[in-house]
């Protein structure tokens, strides 16, 4: 039978063991909420890029759907006029998280700065806080630099997806062999035109993870890959098409 000794020794034990977890517990929540904020700011760029990869994923179905419908139209047009309109639809859906993936980013990083800023006024050797306002600016300024890229790439996509709309709606009223002959050279335009854009979207996935990178305590990682499902969505319905085409 355990004495009274022998159990205060028991409790004082597991007391001990109890302050010692805890302690290690706020040891490592202190660390967490010391690199939170870079880490969401990065992983809210990556973020970013993966949807930016989606939305030229979009770009390459809804080019292969219309062409599809273009150059290779069957006996019944409206099929593969669903399978525009419904690519076009997806397309839109992407730009559109494409562009709340970017204010996010947006956000989480001006929150990243000026925690940083927070913490370097509390730097007491002039010479270390110079050194962390210079790496904060230059880190600032790369990201600027991503974001102002964004906006340029993103003034380009809208008129396109509107373009592509625009001949959705005209197809929508003369699903004809004639109607499609009439848009055959719009779609030209719209394919050389999303070249352009498919290279900078790329470029900008690229600097977006890079940038990400930059910002994390987590030594560099894979480059961001899209989304299961939508990445097999939009692989499905690329192959979809391209079936579609062989098949005619």
């Amino acid at each position: 039978m355990p004495t009274k000794a022998s159990f205060h020794r028991h409790a004082l034990a597991r007391v001990s063991q109890i302050s010692v977890c805890t302690l290690a517990a706020l040891v490592m929540c202190g660390c967490a909420s010391t690199y939170r904020p870079g880490e969401a700011a990065g992983d809210s760029l990556s973020k970013a890029a993966t949807e930016i990869r989606e939305e030229s994923r979009a770009i390459d179905v809804t080019l292969a759907s219309l062409d599809n419908l273009v150059n290779q139209p069957g006996p019944d047009l409206r099929p593969q006029y669903a399978r525009y309109s419904h690519s076009l639809d997806r397309l839109v859906a992407a730009s559109k998280r494409a562009e709340k993936s970017a204010e996010e980013a947006k956000q989480r990083s001006a929150e990243f700065f000026e925690s940083w800023d927070k913490k370097t006024a509390d730097i007491k050797y002039e010479a270390v806080r110079d050194q962390s306002v210079s790496r904060k600016t230059q880190v600032s300024d790369e990201f600027n630099t991503v974001n102002s890229r964004y906006r340029e790439n993103q003034a380009v996509i809208d008129p396109l997806i509107s373009y592509l709309q625009d001949i959705r709606t005209a197809l929508s009223t003369d699903l004809t062999m004639g109607g499609i002959q009439s848009v055959k050279t719009l779609a030209d335009n719209a394919a050389q035109n999303a070249q352009k854009v498919q290279t900078a979207l790329a470029r900008l996935s690229d600097e977006l993870y890079d940038s990400g990178a930059r910002m994390s305590s987590v030594g560099p990682r894979q480059p961001p890959v899209a989304e299961g499902g939508n990445v097999d969505s939009a692989e499905s319905d690329q192959q979809h098409v391209q079936s579609s085409t062989l098949n005619q």
